[in-house]
């Protein structure tokens, strides 16, 4: 996920912190810059968050585990087995995939993000500060196999008040997604591009960020698949988004 206007700081750049800046008015001249912290990325969270799972549905499947995938969904051949734990908030439709989305749980932030607001100074997602994690199923709704490359079609959230360029900061321990059935990736280990997503087949991939209960997200989608020479077809680009309102 790539951040436009967030400062990463490292031990060797604490004198040559980047802004962070906010997208509000056009007026508006704010800056938001920062100072490293070697944690992973995170967001803004609100303070109501709780440790535990989604309680609309209990069952998840360890992605480094094999088995079937739970729900109506068929996994391709290459893809980690698909969870539909959680609950289902929405879906979003492109021409040839659809995506739906599932809240699965909440839980707190493992460390301090690399992201601050170069006004207030304040990290975008402090150490145990409440996070969601987000897992999509992606379905080939066309009659045509779909080769993709190893950047899958990939949604992300985003808060309709994000006042920040790029997206939102995560907690990148897989410890997190581990816990509760979910990967990071959705590509089993091993397996090389182009990664075919025949008709009806379907992969899952997951992602958190902060947690606020009854907030709306903006949901986006890209599909860009491969041609046969291994380069992505732009020409084939598809997009799609949709938004959803946390639980």
């Amino acid at each position: 996920m790539r951040f436009n206007n967030v400062a990463k700081i490292t031990g060797l750049a604490a004198a040559g912190m980047l802004a962070l800046s906010a997208c509000g008015p056009a007026a508006s001249s704010s800056t938001a810059g920062g100072s490293e912290s070697p944690s992973s990325s995170s967001s803004s969270a609100s303070p109501s968050a709780s440790s535990s799972t989604s309680s609309s549905s209990s069952s998840s499947s360890s992605p480094s585990s094999e088995g079937t995938s739970s729900g109506a969904y068929k996994v391709a051949s290459w893809a980690l087995p698909i969870s539909d734990a959680g609950d289902k908030l929405g879906s979003l439709k492109g021409d040839s995939f659809s995506v739906d989305v599932f809240q699965v749980a909440t839980d707190v932030n493992s460390k301090d993000s690399m992201f601050v607001d170069k006004e207030t100074k304040e990290n975008l997602l402090k150490k145990g500060a409440p996070i969601v994690y987000v897992n999509y199923v992606v379905t080939n709704t066309s009659s045509a196999d779909i080769p993709l490359s190893h950047s899958l079609v990939t949604p992300t959230a985003k808060y309709t008040d994000w006042k920040y360029l790029g997206g939102m900061p995560s907690d990148s321990s897989s410890d997190g997604f581990e816990k509760h059935g979910l990967s990071s990736s959705g590509i089993k280990l091993k397996e090389k591009d182009p990664f075919v997503l025949k008709p009806g087949e379907s992969f899952n991939i997951a992602e958190n960020f902060a947690y606020t209960a009854g907030k709306e997200a903006e949901i986006s989608a890209t599909m860009t698949p491969q041609d046969a020479a291994g380069d992505l077809d732009h020409d084939k680009k598809e997009t799609a988004e949709t938004t959803v309102t946390l639980k």
